[in-house]
C-alpha cells in the first residue's frame, strides 16, 4: 500500500453498504486527503434527500448536516458528514431545488447547519405527500 492508496477507503464504504440499507450512491468520489470518501445521492425533492440522509445518519458516528444554496442560488445542497465504523470519514449528499418556504434564511454561498430534527420535519413531507 503506497501513501496514495484508496482501497482501503473504498474497502470501508464497500463494508458499510453490505452492512446497512442505506440509499445507494449515483457516485462516489474517493480521495487519499482532506475528504477521503464522498458519496453523492440521487434523490428527488427536499423530502426524498432528507430521508436519505436520515438513513445514512443513523448509521454512522458523530453526524452534522450542512445546507448550502450552489451556483445561481436555484440549487441547495445538503451534506451529512460522519465517520463509517472503521472511522474513515464520509461526507454524503444530494442537491434538490432552492425553495423559499423550505430554506428563508438560506443566503446565496453560505453553509448554514441544518439541525437532524429539521430533516425529519422535511422528512415528513414525503409521508403527507
Amino acid at each position: 500500500m503506497t501513501s496514495h492508496d484508496v482501497v482501503p477507503y473504498l474497502d470501508a464504504l464497500r463494508d458499510h453498504l453490505v452492512r446497512h440499507a442505506v440509499p445507494s450512491p449515483v457516485s462516489v468520489e474517493c480521495t487519499t486527503w482532506r475528504e477521503p470518501v464522498a458519496v453523492h445521492l440521487h434523490e428527488v425533492g427536499v423530502d426524498g434527500l432528507a430521508s436519505a440522509l436520515l438513513a445514512w445518519a443513523r448509521t454512522l458516528d458523530g453526524v452534522t448536516v450542512t445546507g448550502k444554496r450552489i451556483g445561481n442560488g436555484q440549487s441547495v445542497c445538503l451534506t451529512a458528514v460522519g465517520r463509517m465504523a472503521t472511522g474513515v470519514p464520509v461526507h454524503v449528499w444530494g442537491a434538490v431545488r432552492y425553495e423559499r418556504a423550505v430554506f428563508p434564511d438560506l443566503p446565496r454561498g453560505v453553509e448554514q447547519d441544518v439541525e437532524l430534527a429539521t430533516l425529519h420535519g422535511w422528512a415528513r413531507r414525503e409521508v403527507a405527500a
